[in-house]
């Protein structure tokens, strides 16, 4: 009930807000996504191709230990 007061307080003080700011700034960025660089693609692709070598080969190694199976 405590945190509920707070909070609704915060807020209420929030809103009554007599400052007027004249000052207005525009900034443009450019972001690109991590996903829509190629560089990531081609290493991810070698990463899961590696992977998949990694878990075939050692599975033939594990059959080569076994013999009888």
């Amino acid at each position: 009930m405590l945190c509920f007061l707070m909070v609704t307080g915060a807020i209420a003080l929030a809103q009554d807000s007599t400052v007027t700011s004249a000052k207005t700034s525009t900034a443009t960025t450019e972001t690109t996504t991590w996903y829509a660089e190629p560089w990531v693609w081609a290493v991810g692709g070698l990463v899961l191709i590696l992977v998949i070598v990694a878990l075939v080969k050692g599975k033939q190694w594990r059959q080569q230990q076994r013999p009888y199976r």
